[in-house]
């Protein structure tokens, strides 16, 4: 069963009450308007009194009206079941089976239209043969702007009813396709069935009711106070199937504003509505993605380095700066990879660098690359810090602490270096190369004969103001390919 017929909680017989229901409200409302304006505006004849024409005719509105009800269920069915039959099935709907419940709001505002058409001929044809002075023009006009009025209630009421329904076959398809009625046309049918043709009935009706006993006036304030609630309701309506997704894109767009990239809108309208909602879905998961994209690459480069790639974009080239460069690695990791099993030391790996990882940020610094077992740490870019040199003496004796069952020889060196992006066009990386970084990794490698595991370059030591009370001088040693008499210090304790 798909997930969104079978989540959705909606049912055919409940859909079925709820149409016919306000449908029969909606025709009941424009049959009472032109009963009573018919009564208002007739003449009355020696034989047949005011009175008496408004009980004949609310006899024959009730009838119709109940003619129309009974009419109305049963058609109903036929007109609402094929198109969800789907939801009964529990099954996701095909793409006629979409087409047709994107069409089910006009058909089924329209489906009373020809009865209040044959009311309009058999009331017009019975005044031609009855009445004294028969109005046959009038009567027909009069009683199709009543269907009229309950068609397009019908319609507003009816798309309001069928939103869930359609942000199914929606979601379940392509939102561009199906016929759309927009806001335009929305709140043009409101101001036409609600206000425009009441106006024009006030406008003719000195020219059809001049003759009848009340004043003229009877009727045309009857009508001008229909225009005012009819047009309220009408566009009230409509209001609402605008204003009511509205609201949500509004909520939605605040949601996204505080960080909720999670917010999604059902798409319950197949017109510039649904495009909107659709846009926003689209719009919100672009937004999500990138924040996957960026989370993913802070991860891989550090969130200092794709804050910069963001902010100034990535070019090759760099610039000189004066870092500090901290390298640490592991102490006998060749034997720990032939003695131990691969996830063992996989692990081992991750609780080592979640170490280094979580002492270097405490500190400001930006962990370059884990290199196998090890790990280039730098201080002073890509963001410039005046202490970075206490920075990296501080992070390489908390690392040192840190690591209690992981044995490892740590280098801290300071000096100038060049900060940038290598690599080619396709690829990238932003890296930093010079003496302190070299440095580093041969002190690390020292380090390791060393009993506090923890080696710094003097130019590092003398930049390091109060951080340098916990270092002391530790003479010279032999780096491979740099220097035989190298001058360090270690940490006091």
């Amino acid at each position: 069963m798909d997930s969104n017929a079978g989540g959705s909680g909606l049912e055919t017989r409940a859909l079925e009450r709820t149409l016919v229901a306000r449908l029969i409200v909606a025709n009941t409302i424009a049959g009472v308007v032109v009963t009573t304006y018919f009564a208002l505006a007739a003449t009355p004849t020696p034989d047949v009194s005011r009175v008496q024409n408004l009980a004949y005719t609310t006899i024959a509105f009730l009838t119709f009206n109940l003619i129309l009800s009974v009419l109305a269920i049963g058609r109903a069915k036929r007109l609402l079941m094929p198109a969800v039959q789907w939801l009964d099935d529990k099954r996701s709907p095909t793409a006629a089976e979409r087409l047709s419940v994107l069409g089910l709001p006009r058909r089924i505002a329209l489906f009373p239209l020809p009865y209040w058409v044959a009311a309009a001929v058999l009331t017009a044809l019975q005044q031609v043969l009855l009445a004294s002075d028969p109005k046959p023009l009038f009567t027909i006009v009069g009683i199709l702007e009543g269907g009229l009025f309950a068609c397009a209630m019908g319609f507003l009421l009816a798309e309001r009813v069928l939103r869930p329904l359609l942000a199914i076959v929606l979601q379940a398809g392509d939102a561009h396709r199906g016929p759309p009625v927009g806001v335009g046309a929305r709140l043009l049918l409101a101001w036409l069935l609600g206000s425009g043709i009441p106006l024009l009935g006030i406008a003719t009706t000195p020219l059809i009711a001049a003759d009848a006993e009340l004043p003229v006036t009877v009727p045309m304030i009857f009508l001008a106070t229909v225009a005012f609630f009819g047009g309220f309701m009408l566009t009230g309506a409509a209001a609402r199937s605008i204003g009511e997704p509205m609201r949500d894109l509004r909520l939605a767009l605040e949601r996204v504003a505080t960080g909720d990239l999670t917010t999604t809108l059902s798409v319950d309208n197949a017109g510039e509505m649904g495009q909107l909602q659709r846009g926003f879905n689209e719009m919100a998961a672009g937004l999500r993605e990138r924040e996957q994209l960026a989370d993913l690459f802070g991860r891989h480069v550090g969130s200092d380095v794709a804050q910069r790639a963001l902010d100034e974009g990535a070019s090759l080239g760099g610039e000189v700066r004066t870092v500090s460069a901290l390298f640490v690695d592991i102490i006998g990791s060749t034997t720990m990879a032939r003695e131990r099993s691969a996830s063992d030391v996989v692990a081992v790996l991750n609780e080592f660098f979640a170490v280094v990882v979580s002492c270097v940020d405490a500190e400001g610094g930006w962990v370059n690359k884990f290199e196998g077992d090890g790990a280039l740490c730098v201080f002073g870019a890509p963001i410039e810090q005046a202490d970075h040199a206490t920075r990296a003496l501080r992070a390489a004796r908390h690392i040192a602490r840190a690591l209690r069952d992981i044995d490892a020889g740590i280098g801290v060196s300071s000096g100038e270096a060049v900060a940038g992006n290598v690599g080619a066009e396709q690829r990238l990386e932003y890296t930093v190369i010079g003496p302190p970084v070299n440095e580093a990794a041969r002190l690390s490698d020292a380090a390791k004969s060393r009993p506090r595991r923890v080696l710094a370059s003097r130019a590092a030591f003398e930049t390091a103001g109060d951080e340098g009370g916990q270092w002391q001088d530790a003479g010279t040693v032999s780096l491979r390919g740099l220097a035989p008499d190298f001058p360090v210090c270690e940490p006091r304790s």
